[in-house]
């Protein structure tokens, strides 16, 4: 009896450590996959037009309108005092890719001095009213990461002087998924010359040659930065004592953009007109950063496609 319970017991033994091997060697469900996470879409506002301040494309959207206005103080460049002036202005698209506008507020340009809008009022240092622009600006190639148009703008002297401008802003859309880089090139014609305050005898007809531009980074859909700068050979043609002076702009700026019934860009820029001048006539410094200097506030309005193949 005892040895028929040792065989009994050492047979288990044997049995045990096989079942178990057995028993692992079962399949096993396989786990599913877990799905790849997506990225977002970028945030639109109406029928595809970006929320993404950096996205934006150089025109309207057709049937969209534009509203906007800014509030700029700085320094002056002849006499004493305080510059101040509030600018309102507007623009729409008629037809697809054609942006025209009474305002200086253009996608991806260098921004202008105050006193220049379709509605504008010059507090200091003299009470005036300031400039009207009319622009036409035409988008004639697109790819995904670059954009290219052309702009013509006349500047009506109820202030200064007459002017027209022709220019071939470029973007470039957010270059290695980070930053956007804004290119302009211009040539203006003006009559009469930039430095006739420093001059005795200005000049009639002046040209200026610019190449200005802006990197955009937009640190979410809503919130963005912005350095610009650029250089110009202005008073082409000037007055004995003020010719070819070359002038080099400096802003940095930011923004934030509420999106609801309409997409609101709120936004401040503070920088120099320019903050350096060489070759300048007598009476200004190379770095003249005390008179040059501007701060802004202001912001834009866009409406959704009021009309055309866009609207809802």
């Amino acid at each position: 009896m005892t040895r028929l319970l040792s065989a009994v017991l050492f047979a288990w033994t044997l049995s045990a450590p096989i079942g178990g091997a057995l028993a692992q060697q079962e399949p096993v469900a396989p786990e599913q996959a877990e799905p790849e996470e997506e990225e977002p879409a970028p945030a639109v506002f109406a029928h595809g037009y970006p929320v993404r301040f950096a996205r934006r494309p150089l025109v309207l959207d057709e049937g969209m309108v534009r509203a906007d206005g800014r509030v700029t103080i700085g320094g002056v460049k002849v006499g004493s005092g305080t510059f101040s002036s509030l600018d309102i202005g507007g623009a729409i698209s008629p037809i697809e890719n054609l942006e025209l506008g009474l305002s200086t507020e253009l996608t991806g340009a260098v921004p202008a001095p105050g006193g220049i809008s379709l509605l504008t009022v010059i507090f200091s240092p003299q009470a005036s009213y300031g400039d009207i622009p009319v622009y036409a600006r035409y988008q004639f190639a697109e790819s995904e990461t670059a954009l290219v148009a052309v702009d013509l703008v006349l500047v009506l002297p109820s202030n200064t002087d007459f002017s027209i401008t022709a220019g071939l802003p470029l973007r470039i859309v957010e270059l290695f998924g980070l930053f956007t880089m804004d290119m302009n090139l211009n040539v203006r014609y003006r009559n009469g010359d930039k430095y006739a305050a420093f001059i005795t005898n200005p000049s009639k007809n002046t040209a200026e040659f610019t190449f200005d531009g802006a990197a955009i980074m937009n640190i979410t859909d809503n919130g963005y930065v912005e350095i610009g700068g650029g250089v110009g050979l202005v008073n082409v043609g000037g007055g004995a004592g003020a010719k070819n002076v070359v002038e080099i702009p400096f802003f940095l700026g930011g923004g934030y953009t509420y999106e609801g019934k309409v997409l609101a860009d709120i936004f401040a820029q503070f920088g120099f007109q320019p903050l350096m001048t060489a070759n300048a006539p007598s009476g200004r410094d190379t770095f003249n950063v005390g008179n040059d200097w501007y701060v802004t506030i202001g912001a834009t309005v866009h409406t959704k496609p009021l009309f055309g193949k866009n609207k809802n």
